[in-house]
């Protein structure tokens, strides 16, 4: 993470509680053969993950803003975990053994959140144009150089013009 300001690093510690609160909770109801260990991790995109090899629970305060988010990712990535302590290799992943474990611990098998990430803005514009009719067109990506493409409206092949950084006050 970046240089945090006093209350950024306060209501981090206050979420890193809440995670301890939330493993603990899940360890006095359902055990395993080893407890997790967790640790703080700088994703951009992911809530949480669970390592089976090192038996951790890494999670991102980047992403996880409130209480009950880090609450339910700490439990998520838990039953993860549970699911291959009693089954095995064959219990990673989000199938009926996971599934069985979220409901153990008393949550909806959800697979995916939907909180904000830094993912969702885009980084760049990339701005072609057509030859045949000068209509210019936007999108996020490069398109592949090897190949012509044509403009939808008329059929005119198009160019590239430009590649524009978007930066957070411009988008």
């Amino acid at each position: 993470m970046s240089k945090l300001t006093a209350s950024e690093l306060a209501l981090v510690a206050e979420l890193e509680d809440c995670a301890l609160l939330a493993l603990e909770e899940a360890w006095a109801k359902f055990p395993m053969k080893q407890k997790p260990a967790l640790v703080s991790r700088s994703y951009r995109v992911t809530a949480g993950m669970a390592y089976f090899r090192s038996w951790e629970i890494g999670i991102s305060f980047r992403v996880l803003k409130t209480a009950e988010d880090v609450r339910e990712t700490v439990l998520h990535e838990y039953a993860h975990l549970l699911a291959v302590d009693r089954h095995g290799r064959k219990g990673a992943g989000h199938g009926v053994y996971w599934q069985q474990a979220m409901s153990d611990l008393g949550l909806v098998p959800k697979v995916r959140h939907t909180l904000p990430v830094d993912r969702n803005q885009s980084r760049q514009k990339v701005i072609y144009q057509c030859r045949r009719c000068g209509a210019l067109i936007e999108r996020k990506r490069l398109l592949p150089k090897k190949r012509r493409y044509l403009h939808r409206s008329c059929g005119g092949f198009i160019r590239f013009v430009e590649t524009v950084v978007v930066t957070k006050e411009s988008s």
